[in-house]
């Protein structure tokens, strides 16, 4: 059963729209949804989030948006530091509209970003002022929150790279999570965003703790998980429209990462986020 979460358990008064909810760390959490939409930053440590059915690897660095009427959950938390930043329904805002076009719909590819050092500064920057600005809805606070929304807005999907060297390599991230079922060229692809592989390389593994073939796996192995619950395809099939020319590869790959086999799951479909 989905847990429902209630505003008037997490905002002050009927009047406060903008309310900021650190979880250091976030625990396991079992699948809920509520009547409130939030913004999460993860500022530290691991963990996967099931977002609509759709499994992604959360890393520092990186944000993501919940529509009130989302189902997710936390699962295999290392540490997971988060900021949620919890907000109602834009047209309970007093001095600010029409900013609805700055959230991204509801498709779980289109609601996860990485975002570069100095938008973190940035960001950091905001959250200090909004927890200054108390429950009492305020221009100067609702403005604060726009400023958050264009740092995101301005950190989405783009096809190459621009920036300093810690934008680009958050760029590229960003496209490999659209991109993870094509055969990638590195070579290629690094330059398609002004990056030396090398440098790519280096600045990923120091980044999120992996490699970025390691990175690409896990988006693959991700959207396997889903498909492998939710649809009818072959389990080579599924393998296949993942990016794995090798089934056997793929079936190792996915024991390694969730310690059972892609026909356990396929059998035992109550395994999953457990």
């Amino acid at each position: 059963m989905v847990m429902m979460l209630f505003d008037k358990d997490f905002f002050s008064c009927n009047e406060q729209n903008i309310t900021i909810e650190p979880r250091t760390p976030q625990p396991v959490y079992p699948e809920h949804t509520h009547n409130f939409n939030e913004i999460v930053i993860v500022t530290g440590g691991h963990g996967k989030h099931i977002l609509n059915g759709q499994m992604f690897d959360l890393y520092p660095g990186m944000m993501f948006y919940i529509h009130a009427s989302d189902c997710h959950l936390y699962e295999e938390v290392d540490n997971l530091h988060l900021t949620n930043i919890l907000f109602r329904d834009f047209n309970k805002f007093n001095f600010i509209n029409g900013v609805s076009d700055l959230i991204p719909q509801q498709d779980p590819f289109q609601a996860h970003y990485f975002f570069d050092k100095k938008c973190d500064q940035n960001i950091q920057t905001i959250l200090t002022e909004l927890n200054r600005t108390g429950i009492k809805p305020t221009a100067y606070q609702e403005s604060l929150f726009l400023q958050l929304l264009i740092l995101f807005k301005q950190n989405q999907y783009v096809e190459t790279g621009s920036g300093s060297n810690d934008n680009r390599v958050r760029q590229l991230l960003r496209w490999l999570q659209v991109h993870f079922k094509e055969t990638i060229d590195w070579d290629k692809t690094t330059q398609q965003f002004s990056l030396s592989l090398r440098s790519f390389h280096r600045h990923v593994k120091n980044e999120i703790g992996i490699s970025p073939q390691k990175y690409l796996i896990k988006l693959r192995l991700a959207d396997a998980y889903s498909q492998l619950i939710y649809t009818n395809k072959t389990i080579t099939t599924i393998a296949q429209e993942c990016g794995f020319n090798d089934s056997a590869y793929f079936s190792t790959c996915f024991k390694q990462e969730f310690n059972f086999t892609p026909q356990t799951l396929r059998n035992n479909p109550d395994k999953r986020y457990h």
